[in-house]
């Protein structure tokens, strides 16, 4: 048992790769979009900001895999053709984006008008407090909204079987079909999931901790 697990390891390895270069890909996009388009709904930009409501809706409001459907199977009717892997980290970005935008401008409402107004009287021009004062403040408020984002966004990489990316629950339903080891080939895969998100939880709390305002306590 020990030696043929063993033996897919590489196999389950190499497929926890793609899951982590999709989810990486994906997840710094989503993050930058967010922050972009939370930042024009946080400012309230006419039109604009209408839009990306639009935006944020339609990509909550529907599942991820029906957006996959859209991005791999319906695109080509149009001319347009994606790869699996330009799929993979294009559905991740755009649905990761959608939740992020929102959970970035929360993060900018949360800071105290009083730091605003504060550096206004200053003599700061919007876009100098913008970005001295709210982006630094709001973004360590969404750090652990963010987090949880995407740890759901690494988790949903496995919708990317049904395009044949070769991401980890795609390679596990390979090994699982050639050798009927279910309980073993799944499990090792869920276990991989698991320490990965630990990690990233891990890693994520760690940062907080470094950007926190000094003299205040972190949750734990």
């Amino acid at each position: 048992m020990g030696e043929t697990l063993l033996d897919d390891l590489p196999a389950l390895l190499n497929g926890l790769g793609n899951s982590l270069l999709v989810s990486a890909i994906g997840i710094t996009v989503s993050v930058v979009l967010g922050i972009a388009l939370g930042a024009a709904r946080n400012a309230g930009v006419p039109v604009l900001s209408q839009a990306i409501a639009v935006y944020v809706n339609v990509f909550r409001c529907t599942p991820l895999l029906v957006q996959i459907f859209m991005l791999y199977f319906a695109l080509p009717e149009i001319g347009i053709r994606l790869s699996p892997f330009q799929t993979s980290w294009i559905a991740l970005a755009l649905w990761g984006a959608a939740y992020h935008t929102e959970i970035f401008r929360a993060g900018f409402k949360a800071v105290p008008p009083a730091e605003i107004l504060a550096a206004r009287a200053l003599g700061m021009p919007a876009r100098r407090t913008f970005l001295d004062v709210t982006l630094p403040l709001g973004l360590r408020a969404t750090i652990p909204a963010a987090t949880t984002m995407a740890i759901g966004q690494f988790r949903s990489s496995s919708f990317m079987v049904v395009v044949g990316y070769q991401e980890l629950t795609y390679v596990a339903n390979g090994l699982v079909s050639q050798t009927f080891r279910v309980f073993e080939i799944f499990g090792m895969a869920a276990l991989m999931y698991f320490l990965t998100c630990t990690l990233i939880g891990a890693a994520s709390r760690g940062f907080e901790t470094w950007l926190r305002v000094p003299g205040t306590r972190t949750a734990r």
